[in-house]
């Protein structure tokens, strides 16, 4: 179906896209001002001491919120292996330099360097059974081995995470990066051995075992991501020469938004705030409840910001073509861009290796249908499974289920003949917005999910719908506001995209 018949954004006129841009700003600047004014009452009314503020002014008179375990497990991780990021760079700068072809040793070597000095025996010999045995299994032709086999890793993952001896062993913060670690191995083991049993005979080469561990044992993606798909690895350039202007640029754009996202946290316990819903029902009313959920998924995007753009960065540097940092979620307003663009190398996974090989174009709708539900079932058990992931993977997958559904119908020529006929171009836009807003409005609270848990997901969602109609209104304006401008922002994003390529 071409695009070219969805709604054309460019009809608004420019006092109405003012108003739009208008409400969406003011919405943010009162909410975030709202939850800065709950920052004292917060600290006096915690369930836990927060940790001192950083000792210089201003922020040596607060408390920091700590409340995210995934942030300062990753400030933990940074401090203890910073050198093995900078021994890296450094000894990929000299092999790219003279000696390409032991590109993939220098990963490898790094990465056991890194582990070996940091790490407990027992959790090296759980990664090297891991990561060992996806390849032994890719020197077969089954593809449901390497599923058998990866169904068997997630379920040892979710049995160590109970383990109380182990935990005691290596103590909490090596417990969380080999679970990670774990996690994304799963992952990385899953695509190099099912693309090694799809490829053309020819390209068998590059699925060596030195290769192999290469990539699954890339360090500076190797708990933290973004996951890179083997064929992307595979398709590295070891002869471009290296681009250290764009690599500092990488890094450092990481380590300001880590400064801000700290910065924040001296102010704004927002963190806090999603894991006590006490302190969402001290906001002024329901409609500025729903802001808090706003800023929750703002503040996760900045930890992906973070991690998988340390990430990218070096891998940009070592000459693989790394996914995309995550879009801004104040660009996304069709759940099918949030797993586009949010995190790409995930959905690409996803997409190759579970749902294009359950269905193709030309399938029918319900094996279209099934191959999603399939899809996210594997989201739920790898993430996790936890009550809030489920009721998270459900209202993604009913979400996207009607996303299609709604696409379908604004694309059929009976309702673009309708809207030519009785509404013109311009209210044909509003319309398309409007109907869009009534997907909008659940899938972007159901990450609230996924962000801090079932309370405070059931919370939001209940003040969604469960408030009366002012206040459902009011959410559906300034949603739709929210929405229009998206449009417009990608609208602009495009026309940039084209000017490039052309």
């Amino acid at each position: 179906m071409s695009m070219s018949r969805l709604p054309d954004r460019s009809l608004l006129t420019r006092c109405e896209i003012f108003v739009y841009f208008g409400v969406y700003i003011a919405y943010i600047v009162v909410g975030l001002y709202k939850i800065y004014g709950l920052r004292d009452h917060i600290v006096g009314e915690a369930k836990f001491q927060f940790p001192a503020g950083w000792s210089f002014y201003p922020f040596n008179q607060r408390k920091r919120d700590d409340s995210n375990d995934e942030l300062e497990n990753f400030g933990d991780f940074i401090a203890s292996f910073w050198p093995f990021y900078l021994l890296h760079a450094a000894v990929q700068g000299v092999i790219r330099w003279k000696w390409h072809r032991f590109q993939c040793l220098g990963f490898a070597g790094v990465c056991v360097l890194a582990l070996g000095v940091n790490l407990d025996w027992t959790s090296m010999v759980l990664l090297a059974m891991l990561i060992g045995s996806y390849y032994v299994v890719s020197l077969g032709t089954s593809k449901i081995l390497v599923w058998l086999l990866s169904a068997g890793w997630i379920l040892c993952i979710n049995l160590i995470q109970k383990n109380a001896w182990w935990t005691e062993r290596v103590g909490y913060t090596e417990y969380v990066l080999v679970i990670v670690t774990m996690s994304w191995s799963v992952l990385r083991g899953c695509s190099y051995s099912l693309s090694k049993m799809g490829a053309k005979e020819e390209d068998l080469g590059r699925y060596n075992l030195i290769q192999y561990l290469g990539y699954a044992m890339y360090f500076p993606c190797l708990t933290y991501g973004p996951i890179i798909s083997y064929q992307r690895f595979a398709d590295r350039r070891e002869d471009e020469q290296q681009n250290w202007s764009r690599f500092f640029g990488g890094v450092l754009r990481s380590a300001i938004w880590w400064l801000v996202m700290q910065c924040a946290l001296h102010f704004l316990y927002i963190h806090y705030m999603s894991r006590d819903v006490r302190m969402v029902e001290l906001m002024d009313s329901v409609f500025w409840q729903h802001s808090a959920g706003y800023f929750m998924g703002q503040f996760f995007f900045l930890y992906y910001v973070v991690t998988y753009g340390l990430g990218i960065a070096f891998a940009l540097q070592d000459g693989i073509p790394a996914p995309r940092r995550p879009r801004c979620i104040g660009r996304i307003h069709f759940y099918s861009d949030m797993w586009k663009f949010f995190d790409e190398g995930l959905y690409e996974f996803l997409f190759q290796h579970i749902y294009a090989e359950l269905c193709g174009r030309r399938s029918s709708p319900a094996a279209k249908f099934g191959a999603t539900a399939l899809t996210f079932a594997f989201v739920f058990v790898w993430h996790g499974c936890y009550t809030y992931v489920l009721i998270w993977s459900i209202l993604n997958f009913l979400c996207l289920a009607a996303e299609k559904l709604f696409k379908t119908l604004t694309l059929s020529k009976e309702y673009q003949r309708w809207t030519k006929d009785h509404l013109g171009a311009v209210f044909a836009q509003r319309l398309y917005a409007m109907l869009a807003t009534q997907l909008f409005i659940p899938a972007a609270f159901s990450n609230v999910y996924f962000i801090g848990g079932q309370e405070i997901g059931d919370f939001l969602m209940r003040g969604a719908y469960r408030s009366g109609v002012g206040n459902y209104m009011a959410l559906c304006f300034c949603s739709y506001c929210f929405f229009q401008c998206s449009e417009l922002l990608l609208t602009k994003s495009d026309d940039r995209l084209k000017a490039k390529t052309y």
